[in-house]
This record gives C-alpha cells, structure tokens and sequence, in this order.
C-alpha cells in the first residue's frame, strides 16, 4: 500500500513567527517518513528574509517537490492539485487558505484583533480542520461573522509553540558592549501592530535620565538586510532623538539574520532584567515566550495569546487551586483599530485590538526596576512550568497525534473545481 502524500505549503526558509510555526510541523511529520510521503512547497512570507540554514535543511523535501510538481505543470506553469495530495497543512492566514486534497488542513495564529475580516469564513470552511495556537487565536476566528451572517463551521484545534531545550545559547552581550547595570529587552518588527513608538517614549519618560539602565532592542522594519539595518538604525535614532535628545540611559540596537542559537541568546538572565511590550495584542507572542522559558520578568500587554503561558496555575496557602499571573500587567482599553493600523486582507476596518494605557505601562516598568528580585523567583517558577508544557517534544506529539487521528478517515475527493496551484 502506498504511503499517504502529504503536503505542507508555508515558508519554511523564510525568518518570521510563521516560518518558526512552519518548521515546527515539518520537524514533527518528518520524524513519520515510515508512514507518510512528506512534500513541501516553500513560499514567501511578506518582505522576510531567507535564511540558508533552513534551505540546506529542507533542501532534499524542496527538490523532491518542485520536482514531482513540475511534472504535473501546464505550459503556464500552473498545476493541477486534484487527486494527487491525501492531505494538507497549509500554514498562512486565512485568507489564503484554499481547497487542494480530501482532508486540508489550516495552521494560523489568526489575527491580534478581537475578530477577522468576514472572508475569512468562507476560506476557513473550506479546511476540514483548523489549527491555531493560542486561546485568543481560537477566539479571533469563533468571532468572525461574515456578510450573510455565518460563522466559520470547521473544527478548531489549538497547537501551540514549542521551547526547544538543545539549542545552545552563547554571550552576545560582552560583544555588544553593554555598560548598563539594569537592562531591559524587547524583540519586535517597526510595525503599528506591535506598537513600539508608544512603548519607547513611555519608556523614555521613565528611564531617560537614569545612566544605570539601558535597552535593548531587536528590531528590523521589512527584513534583515543591510539596507533595512540603516533604515531602521536612522528611524530609532531620529524618534527617540525626538523625543529626548540628552537622554543619559542607554539604547543598544541590534539587527540581522540570528542563528535560532543568538536569538536565543538574547534572552540572558545574566544581563537582562526585564521584557517589556505594549503590544495591541498577539496571537502567540514567540519573543514573550522566549523570554518567560529564560525566566525574565516580563511587563505586557494584559491581553490576547501570550496569557495562554504567563499565567500558570498555583494553590494558595488554604489549598485553593488557582490560575495565577507571573508577569507584570499592564491595563488596556479595547477600541477599533486606527487606520494606519490597516492591513488589507488581514486588520481591515472595524476590527478591534488593546490599547495599552500609558500610566498603567508606566507603572510597571517601575515595578519591574524597584521590586526585580521579587519578581524573579516568580519568573522563575513560570519558566518551570512553561518549559515542562511546552516543551518542543510535547508540541512534535500534538502534531503526530493528529496526523495519526485523521489519516484513517480519508474520503474521495469532491473538488470539482480541479483546484490549481501555481509553482
């Protein structure tokens, strides 16, 4: 009997949260190449970069596809998916979601918002399940109404991020060259999503006359090239200028295509005392959750997918079990989004995210830099348990497990649009 074909479109090669999500399902399905015949087709997220690394891993699964696919092309290079896939993973927004095999597989992290645009329905309907990865990704999408009214039908499932405990970590930060006695960290693209104007003058305006604190920012605006690196040095340099010029705390800004080990390694508790954020909301949150596995206190946002791991439970002194918040929360005003927030196909108008509130955002960071040492045993105990459930293994298995569950319940397919995709 021939092993069921399964494909995974995503861009498993590219740097980004989808990628990280893509690769994680690839690792998983590969460790079945005794019972499956695994196919990847690699596409493009945004303007992101590609990392080498992971065409040299993947390099084997990218030729065997492009050529099997090639074989199946018109002349105008489109190919003709129906009847030759037993299953898919498509990892992309919903809105690209589309029917090409019996059993289709949608894996998202949906949107930070409180709900996406109505299309959506539709695409998502046409999957046979749905895999998501956080509490708030799930409700994003039970949320979504489109124009007739209706809802999104398909079964969803929530598979979350996995903390990889083998990959090593080294000391970046004597090469960076920090002074600074009490760091803080962040990780975030220049994007109106992530809201990083407002965190860095809120910020500023509590530390900027402080020598003894610095911050640290991973940031690029499209990728991680070498253009991008001036534009976005330039962009931080005339903002923050802006906003204090003779500012005596210090800001280290580091850009680039990291190795999964020097991403990692920004993420030292040694050096960094505090992630912060004002997010307008996550669907997963990777650099958070990098940050809770390190044990870092972390101030954020008090909403969307990152609670799903910041908050753990515990039992009180009387026996009480209880879920417990182990990070600093900042308050929130949930309004429409704004319309340079605008992504078309993706935030579109009416749609609605957290809007941080400043003095709450404020009073954290003083919390973090005045009671640090008590925070941490807290951080400390939500390390533990967030590596324990999350742990890349665990996610591997949700996976398998789900492959395993469905490949049995195979049914002819019924497209009969003769789905295409384009090489």
């Amino acid at each position: 009997m021939n092993k069921p074909k399964i494909l995974v479109i995503g861009s498993v090669c590219n740097i980004s949260g989808y990628s990280e999500h893509a690769r994680t399902l690839v690792d998983a399905l590969m460790t079945l190449d005794d019972k499956i015949d695994l196919y990847i087709q690699n596409t493009q997220w945004a303007m992101a970069s590609t990392d080498i690394k992971y065409v040299n891993k993947y390099g084997n699964l990218l030729e065997k596809t492009h050529n099997f696919l090639a074989t199946r092309a018109d002349k105008d290079g489109n190919v003709n998916l129906y009847g030759v896939f037993d299953m898919s993973f498509q990892v992309r927004p919903p809105n690209e979601f589309q029917k090409v095999t019996p059993f289709d597989v949608g894996v998202t992290a949906a949107l930070e918002t409180t709900s996406a645009p109505g299309n959506w329905v539709n695409h998502c309907n046409q999957m046979s399940h749905v895999l998501v990865v956080s509490q708030h990704a799930k409700k994003n999408l039970v949320n979504t109404k489109a124009e007739d009214g209706s809802r999104i039908a398909t079964p969803i499932s929530i598979v979350p991020f996995g903390n990889n405990p083998s990959i090593t970590t080294t000391d970046i930060y004597q090469e960076m060259g920090l002074t600074t006695s009490f760091n803080f960290l962040t990780v975030s693209q220049m994007a109106p999503r992530k809201n990083i104007q407002r965190m860095l003058a809120w910020f500023l305006q509590e530390f900027g006359n402080n020598e003894d604190v610095g911050l640290v920012i991973k940031s690029h605006t499209h990728n991680s090239s070498t253009a991008d690196f001036h534009a976005t040095r330039q962009y931080l340099r005339t903002f923050l200028d802006h906003i204090q010029p003779d500012r005596k705390c210090k800001v280290y800004f580091t850009h680039g295509n990291f190795s999964e080990e020097r991403m990692l390694s920004l993420y030292d508790p040694n050096y960094i005392d505090c992630y912060i954020t004002a997010t307008h909301g996550e669907g997963f949150g990777i650099p958070i959750f990098n940050a809770a596995c390190a044990g870092i206190p972390i101030v954020a946002t008090n909403w969307s997918g990152h609670l799903d791991y910041l908050r753990m439970p515990t039992e009180s002194k009387t026996g009480k079990k209880q879920i417990k918040s182990q990070f600093v929360k900042v308050n929130y005003d949930i309004a429409e989004v704004k319309q340079e927030h605008l992504m078309p196909g993706l935030i579109v108008e009416g749609c609605e995210w957290a809007y941080p509130k400043e003095q709450s955002f404020k009073v954290a960071l003083r919390q973090a830099y005045s009671n640090n040492d008590q925070l941490k045993e807290g951080s400390q105990q939500l390390a533990e348990y967030v590596k324990q459930n999350y742990d890349i293994s665990e996610i591997h298995k949700m996976y398998i497990d789900f492959v395993n569950s469905h490949l049995n319940n195979r049914t002819a397919d019924t497209n009969d649009d003769q789905s295409t995709f384009f090489l």
